[in-house]
């Protein structure tokens, strides 16, 4: 393919350009360390040495002919120059491969060709064709981009390990003062620190805590509000309206709490009622009363005794009629007592008359005492009127020799009985 072709160019001119500086680089340590060798070399002293052993050796063996002796010199002069520059050359050659070996050795290639080639790379301009680079044509295994080598373009449905691209334009703006989001922000949770404007209405379908600065100061501005709105005039109107409607037509409650607790349910008070001021109330079918019980300032009740127009009974059952008292008791063991307890005269009536007056001597006063069928009264002289039989009269002026009363016989008639003496 083209693309492959080009790429495959590029790639070649960068390995053969990071291949000539190594060469390069190499070749000139190489010149130099042979160069330092050669300088290094007493070239002098190794030509004298080989001289001076192959000419005594030849001396010594050939006759002395001057004239044969210098050509012979010349001759071995040369040639023993020449095996000398070879050995020389030969040595040198091999004291720079030893020492060239051991640098080469020490140069690290890989770092050397990753530096080349980085510094190519970043020399090198790349124009590829358009719609060129295929995605198959590279292998991004083991690939680290850095965010901060992207600049610029747009990244079709880009995704992370927070963020999912699904939208099919533009819908987030982010600029240096403001952010804009073109549609509706859906979010679980949000956190604002600072101030929020809102341009359109605010749609809350959940609650609002009653303890948030914000309930709170809505309610506070409701409620200023309604009181700097409402006067005086309004509200008396107001007033005498409601009061006008439970006046026509009543107030109909089923159902009145105090503080949660049930005061009237139907026709029934709440048990938590415990205090009243009733004036009026109908027929009690039952009533039961625990403590102190006062009925219109006459009937008084507490535990274990009963005062008749008094709160302070000295007895089981004390009765008062302006200054006298009159009550019941228990007086001994299986003995009662009914009386007054005070110094004043008990009087036993009835149709009007004092039947028994009881005085505070202690003494005893009967009018009249009937005794089975027998009437006992008293009088000053002897009577005349028509009695049943055997009504006694006591005499109540007695005299000596006189009688003690008289008893009736019938048909008016009187008989003397007991005889003073």
């Amino acid at each position: 393919m083209e693309i492959d072709n080009h790429v495959s160019g590029i790639v070649q001119t960068i390995i053969s350009q990071i291949t000539a500086q190594v060469q390069q680089q190499v070749a000139s340590q190489i010149d130099q360390r042979i160069a330092e060798i050669i300088d290094n070399l007493d070239t002098t002293s190794i030509l004298a040495n080989q001289l001076s052993q192959k000419l005594d050796q030849r001396i010594n063996q050939l006759p002395l002919d001057t004239n044969s002796i210098e050509a012979f010199l010349k001759t071995r002069l040369d040639n023993v120059t020449s095996t000398l520059t070879a050995q020389i050359q030969e040595r040198s050659v091999a004291t720079a491969q030893d020492y060239i070996s051991q640098q080469v050795n020490n140069i690290n290639f890989r770092d050397l060709c990753q530096s080349a080639l980085t510094v190519a790379i970043q020399q090198q301009s790349f124009a590829y064709p358009a719609n060129s680079i295929p995605g198959s044509a590279i292998d991004p295994a083991g690939w680290r981009i850095s965010g901060d080598n992207v600049s610029g373009g747009i990244i079709a449905n880009f995704g992370s390990t927070g963020i999912d691209d699904r939208a099919s334009a533009c819908q987030v703006t982010v600029m240096d003062d403001v952010t804009v989001i073109e549609n509706n922000l859906l979010t679980r949770d949000l956190t604002v620190k600072g101030t929020t404007t809102i341009e359109g209405d605010l749609n809350v379908t959940g609650t609002v805590p009653e303890t948030s600065p914000m309930y709170i100061s809505i309610v506070d501005a409701a409620t200023n509000n309604v009181k700097s709105t409402l006067t005086r005039t309004l509200f008396d109107g107001f007033t005498d309206t409601i009061f006008q409607q439970i006046k026509d037509n009543g107030l109909d409650l089923g159902k009145i709490t105090v503080n949660g607790e049930t005061v009237i349910d139907g026709a029934n008070l709440g048990n938590k009622i415990s205090y009243s001021n009733l004036q009026k109330v109908g027929t009690l079918q039952e009533l039961q009363v625990e403590g102190e019980t006062l009925l219109s300032q006459s009937l008084y009740v507490t535990r274990g005794r009963v005062g008749i127009n008094t709160i302070e009974p000295a007895q089981a059952l004390s009765i008062w009629d302006q200054e006298v008292e009159v009550g019941f008791s228990k007086q001994t063991t299986n003995t009662a007592v009914f009386g007054t307890p005070r110094n004043q005269t008990l009087v036993l009536s009835s149709n009007g008359k004092n039947n028994v007056t009881l005085t505070a001597d202690g003494a005893t006063t009967v009018n009249q005492l009937n005794i089975g069928a027998i009437s006992i009264t008293s009088g000053s002289v002897p009577p005349t009127t028509d009695q049943p039989k055997g009504t006694i009269v006591f005499n109540e002026n007695p005299t000596l020799g006189g009688p003690m009363g008289w008893v009736s016989l019938g048909n008016a008639r009187w008989a003397n009985f007991g005889v003073i003496d």
